[in-house]
């Protein structure tokens, strides 16, 4: 029950820095990370996205200095350095935030909104302005009910037009949430974005968050917004079974050290 801290090598034992929303000194232009004695850490966005897709609630990153690689192809490298290591169950139940209230926030540019879902489903829509005043619209759909072995992200669909998540039994058209990756570079960049900005909430959500050109500043204030309020409590429930799915659940799961040969 650690959740994911990054500590940067080198530095004073203080240079621990905590995965959390409450941890964030800007998001303005990417997520920047910060404690009380004043170390940061950029980039963390695309390795936060890997460990929610491989279900990974409990870490300790070794970094050297204030930044690592922040990417959208990252993703892809992060999810293979899990892979290599492996990660391991542990025997308390997985811990779960359940939003229990709705939370909408908006800018000039776009707007999110988090309510209640008895598992995590997000609906995101990607406008791409391109030259000559014409856009293109893009949407994705994800979603989790975290009941298969180390499941973080479990399914995804991408289309031309509006999607929700689908049904249980419907799922011809989804795919595992690895294969992010693989979709096309706008979606995946909003993509990564957006999961791994909600891993800073602390523990896997149950709620339903869509998004329309969304940015790291309004996660961020969504996120604050919904804490602060208390629209999202801790919960220690299982959510309900929408997928067909009789996989048991497992509990947090953590992983070794990349590129040691280790595994904790």
């Amino acid at each position: 029950d650690t959740g994911i801290r990054f500590l940067r090598l080198g530095d004073a034992p203080s240079a621990a820095i905590p995965a959390r929303w409450d941890a964030v000194v800007d998001a303005r232009c990417g997520l920047v990370l910060g404690n009380a004695h004043g170390a940061t850490l950029h980039g963390v966005t695309p390795l936060l996205a890997a460990l929610r897709a491989a279900g990974v609630d409990n870490a300790v990153v070794e970094v050297q200095g204030s930044r690592i690689t922040a990417d959208a192809g990252d993703f892809a490298l992060y999810l293979d350095m899990l892979a290599d290591v492996g990660v391991q169950a542990q025997d308390p139940p997985r811990r779960l935030l359940r939003v229990v209230d709705t939370v909408a926030v908006r800018d000039r540019f776009g707007h999110a909104s988090l309510s209640p879902s008895h598992w995590f489903r997000a609906c995101m829509n990607v406008t791409t302005i391109r030259p000559g005043g014409n856009t293109d619209a893009v949407w994705g759909a994800f979603a989790s009910d975290r009941t298969e072995p180390h499941s973080g992200i479990r399914a995804l669909v991408m289309s031309a037009r509006p999607e929700s998540p689908a049904a249980a039994g419907d799922a011809d058209g989804w795919r595992p949430g690895r294969d992010i990756r693989a979709l096309p570079d706008t979606l995946r960049s909003a993509a990564i974005e957006l999961i791994g900005h909600l891993v800073l909430a602390g523990a896997p959500l149950a709620g339903c968050v869509r998004t329309h050109g969304s940015c790291p500043s309004l996660y961020q204030a969504l996120l604050r917004s919904a804490m602060e309020r208390g629209a999202i409590v801790p919960s220690s429930a299982e959510p309900d079974r929408d997928f067909d799915s009789t996989a048991p659940p497992v509990g947090d799961t953590v992983i070794g050290q990349v590129g040691k040969g280790r595994r904790e």
